[in-house]
């Protein structure tokens, strides 16, 4: 990378920074003007002592920790839905910065074209491109519960133990648990309703904890109690066989939360269909399970198209701010603006609306095939 290079790099990254410092703080700053009070009643309930209720210096690093507690979780699943825009918009003031100060033109002057000029852009980019998966992979799917929660639960919920609520395995019964350690295979305060071929319940099985051990969860204080004949004396259960691992009840747990899955944890779902429906407990049927299907395909590719046409508006708007010549910047990013919101949105509405006649793995890709022809022509089009 030559000097120039570094130089444009750098400053793309300082603007994409403050860019995302700005649209965050200003999120936050909104919310707190609506529910400042809240996070201050839930800060003194927090803080409360022996003694009565905290200092008001307490009060307030409680009430600090709480909003960032809140909210950070929230803040990292946003940023792959706006980190579209934050590149455009910053590549839009950095060119505005380069056009001003006649630093383009020397550039051109000097022999170096426009085009070339656009490399360190597109690098950091595709940077910020490369960030955007990684957290749609790893980061979001380890968060999920956090960004679920209200302001209430600011500061609860642990993301080693996870509630088990009402899960079905392939015998119809449903197994509800306090608490489940994916790590350790443990389930605490644990609940399975046994049910007879219409529905209702004819046994249940309760346990204060239970162990997955080869194809079954062995049981601690385990005992069944008959729900049809209350006469029946108690039985006492050590092991439950099913088919309901570890792996199926952290993938049950958080199928509610599609946007929240990773690529490995839809593939899993969509090699296991009875899991398709875990989150509502019940079988939802042939038809219902192929549009879950379709639902978590559109979901999984399109993250590839989202990030497509992120790229691919940034291309189209280049020829706005890209100049060889000074001009009023102003004028050329109200230009550009629309542009580049359709093609950001698009990508959007390309992977949460399905389109008659095509599946979700090509449908979701329509957008950024439109946009791809427009992108080559806006660069080809750079006068340099």
């Amino acid at each position: 990378m030559s000097t120039l290079d570094r130089y444009i790099a750098r400053q793309y990254l300082i603007n994409i920074a403050a860019l995302v410092v700005i649209l965050f703080s200003f999120i936050i700053a909104i919310d707190l003007s609506l529910n400042f009070d809240k996070f201050v009643a839930l800060a003194a309930k927090r803080g409360m002592t022996p003694e009565g209720d905290p200092s008001a210096v307490r009060k307030l690093i409680l009430t600090i920790f709480l909003v960032f507690d809140y909210w950070w979780p929230k803040l990292v699943q946003l940023f792959n839905y706006m980190i579209g825009l934050i590149i455009i918009g910053a590549m839009g003031f950095t060119c505005s910065q380069l056009v001003r100060h006649r630093e383009f033109v020397a550039a051109v002057a000097g022999g170096i074209s426009l085009h070339r000029l656009m490399r360190p852009i597109i690098l950091v980019a595709l940077l910020m491109t490369a960030i955007q998966a990684i957290n749609f992979e790893f980061v979001i799917p380890q968060i999920a519960d956090l960004i679920q929660r209200d302001r209430e639960q600011a500061s609860q919920r642990r993301l080693d133990t996870i509630p088990v609520r009402l899960v079905p395995d392939g015998q119809r019964r449903l197994f509800y648990a306090r608490s489940f350690d994916a790590s350790r295979g443990e389930m605490r305060d644990a609940l399975i309703v046994e049910r007879s071929a219409n529905g209702p319940a004819t046994r249940a099985i309760t346990a204060s904890r239970a162990v997955w051990r080869a194809g079954g969860w062995d049981l601690e204080n385990g005992w069944a109690e008959s729900r049809t004949n209350q006469s029946l004396p108690r039985e006492k259960v050590e092991r439950v066989t099913t088919d309901l691992d570890p792996t199926a009840l952290k993938i049950a747990r958080f199928s509610g939360y599609s946007q929240s899955l990773s690529w490995a944890q839809i593939s899993e779902m969509l090699q296991r269909p009875e899991l398709l429906d875990l989150a509502e407990g019940k079988s939802a049927g042939a038809t219902a399970r192929e549009q879950r299907a379709d639902e978590l395909q559109r979901i999984r590719f399109g993250r590839i198209g989202i990030m497509l046409c992120n790229l691919l508006a940034l291309l189209v708007v280049t020829p706005f701010f890209m100049r060889r010549e000074p001009t009023n910047m102003i004028f050329e990013a109200i230009k550009a603006a629309p542009l580049a919101v359709v093609g950001v949105m698009g990508g959007v509405l390309g992977a949460s609306a399905s389109i008659p006649g095509l599946p979700p793995q090509v449908g979701v890709f329509v957008p950024a095939i439109v946009l791809l022809p427009l992108a080559i022509a806006a660069v080809s089009s750079v006068r340099t």
